[in-house]
């Protein structure tokens, strides 16, 4: 009959110590063909098994750290669970615990080249991933700009391209002109992001988009030919391919999404979910003691 496996001698053919790394890429394999994310090993350490490890791990995505577990011996890995096979106790469940909110900090995040709108003392930060012809970030659009009047100087954005070229054919053109623009004017990036907002193309003619640029520009005091030439040859590229990685990195498939102080927030929120970042609910009071017992009520004599 076959007895518990747990605490088995060790056999003479110990297998060899763990290539790290390649235990890291295949979890980074894991991660990413559920679409992206973020892979961190927590810790190694032995398992109920001699010569078997336990390798803890944290996956985050879309704003969730899901801790894991996996199994490795020398260069094997298994997924699955553990049992002690004379109690029948599962030895693998509960050792993983439930998932957390992750948190995101800013040197998470490629930002070299981006002029980010607001001060650097404010006190509530905003990366924003977002497409140039989505609805919905015409609409966070419109929301963030009301936070930012509404609390002037203390609210401070970064705008990082998210084109979604497979629903928006100018999308991705649209990211590369912005950029172009910040190339001959810092603030001409913002100005252009605002145009871009307020009157939203929402077909794939890029002909009227390349007329419409060549106007704007002119009225903006920037040089049109140089803006289309500078599209054409998609010279930002390398900067909208780091902010598609970062994309990757969280996780994201769709936009708009913003990491608002660290915190993961996805779809066209409305104005109040920034607004408690910035009025934080003060700390629940600490229940009040009990009165003492008042006094029974003499009889009337």
């Amino acid at each position: 009959m076959l007895g518990p496996v747990v605490g088995a001698a060790a056999g003479p053919d110990s297998p060899p110590p763990p290539d790290k790394a390649k235990v890291e890429q295949f979890l980074k394999k894991i991660v990413d063909a559920q679409g992206g994310g973020r892979i961190t090993i927590q810790e190694w350490k032995p398992s109920p098994i001699p010569g078997l490890l336990e390798v803890h791990y944290f996956m985050d995505v879309l704003g969730q750290r899901k801790p894991g577990l996996i199994y490795v011996a020398g260069d094997k890995l298994i997924l699955g669970q553990i049992i002690d096979a004379g109690t029948e106790k599962n030895l693998t469940v509960g050792v993983v615990g439930k998932p957390t909110k992750s948190v995101y900090r800013l040197e998470d995040f490629d930002l070299e080249g981006r002029v980010p709108r607001g001060p650097a003392s404010a006190r509530l930060t905003l990366i924003e991933f977002s497409d140039f012809q989505c609805p919905y970030c015409k609409q966070l659009h419109a929301t963030l700009t009301a936070l930012m009047a509404k609390y002037p100087g203390q609210v401070r954005l970064y705008y990082k391209h998210f084109p979604l070229t497979n629903m928006h054919p100018l999308a991705y053109s649209m990211a590369l002109a912005a950029e172009c623009a910040r190339e001959q004017n810092t603030d001409a990036f913002w100005a252009l992001h605002d145009d871009f907002f307020t009157h939203q193309e929402t077909g794939g003619d890029s002909g009227a988009l390349a007329s419409r640029l060549k106007s704007w520009a002119a009225q903006n005091g920037l040089n049109g030919d140089q803006l289309l030439d500078c599209v054409q040859q998609r010279k930002p590229e390398k900067l909208i391919e780091a902010d598609l990685r970062d994309a990757h990195t969280l996780g994201i498939t769709s936009t708009p999404v913003v990491i608002a102080n660290g915190e993961f927030i996805g779809g066209a929120q409305p104005l109040n979910v920034y607004e408690r970042l910035l009025n934080p609910a003060p700390p629940a009071a600490p229940p009040s003691a009990a009165p003492p017992p008042s006094s029974p009520t003499p009889p009337a004599r």
